[in-house]
């Protein structure tokens, strides 16, 4: 069946509106995962900072509990250390024995302040981490209706894009596989337009340059394959010639 000017200039054009609304929307789906991702970063921080404060307050506790370890261990030998005291025998054997006894003293009482020191950091950082995991708690709360919102545009984005390719494939199942070869080839470089329509002075309706007369008569009879020389183009029939045909734009529907 012989395809009029009139007929493949519609859809060529049709199908390139589907295609520019195509990457519209592909390009708006790419802008959600940042947008999500700035959603999503105070409430990463805010986990962050919880966790590290978390296993700090772990750590000094493993701290704590190897001091009261050792205390014990030294409370141990101070006992022994008093028990040796009984027994002495002699002068330096008492010296010694009471060195001793002033040398775990003194660990101990280091150990007690420094053990002290470490309850009172614990006590502080455990305030801290219950502000931050109220903070989180809060943060996550916040962040939740923004981004379930944003999922929802990004899911309707998704079928909004299902919707255009299956109308895509509807257009370029009715064009001949020449045109759609190279209409292709132009589309998908990401160049702006690959189908624009003879101007009425017959110039190329994407860059106004002037076609040659025999194309011209050409493009609004019998729809050849025309690649504007300027610009590579396909220049299709001219607009006023698609009047009267009933089938609705991408735009319309």
């Amino acid at each position: 069946m012989t395809t009029s000017a009139a007929s493949i200039s519609v859809v060529l054009r049709r199908l390139q509106s589907v295609d520019l609304q195509i990457r519209e929307v592909r390009g708006r789906i790419g802008s959600f995962d940042p947008q999500l991702a700035e959603v999503d970063a105070t409430v990463q921080q805010l986990g962050a900072d919880a966790e590290t404060t978390s296993g700090r307050v772990e750590e000094l506790r493993t701290e704590e509990r190897r001091l009261q370890r050792t205390s014990s261990d030294m409370q141990a030998r101070l006992k022994k250390l008093r028990e040796r005291a009984k027994v002495v025998r002699t002068v330096r054997e008492e010296a010694a024995v009471q060195a001793e006894t002033g040398h775990v003293r003194r660990v101990l009482d280091s150990e007690e302040q420094e053990r002290i020191n470490l309850l009172d950091q614990v006590k502080r950082l455990e305030d801290r981490l219950a502000s931050q995991q109220t903070a989180l708690e809060e943060g996550k709360s916040a962040a939740e209706p923004r981004r379930r919102e944003l999922v929802a545009e990004r899911d309707a984005a998704h079928e909004e894009l299902a919707a255009l390719e299956d109308r895509r494939e509807g257009f370029a199942a009715g064009i001949d596989s020449r045109y759609m070869r190279v209409y292709d080839n132009l589309i998908r470089s990401g160049r702006k337009a690959a189908v624009a329509p003879m101007a009425e002075d017959g110039a190329c309706g994407a860059c106004f340059s002037v076609i040659p007369l025999q194309l011209q008569n050409e493009i609004r009879t019998s729809a050849p394959l025309v690649i504007c020389e300027a610009c590579g183009v396909i220049v299709t029939a001219p607009e006023e010639t698609d009047q009267g045909d009933p089938e609705p734009s991408p735009a319309e529907t």
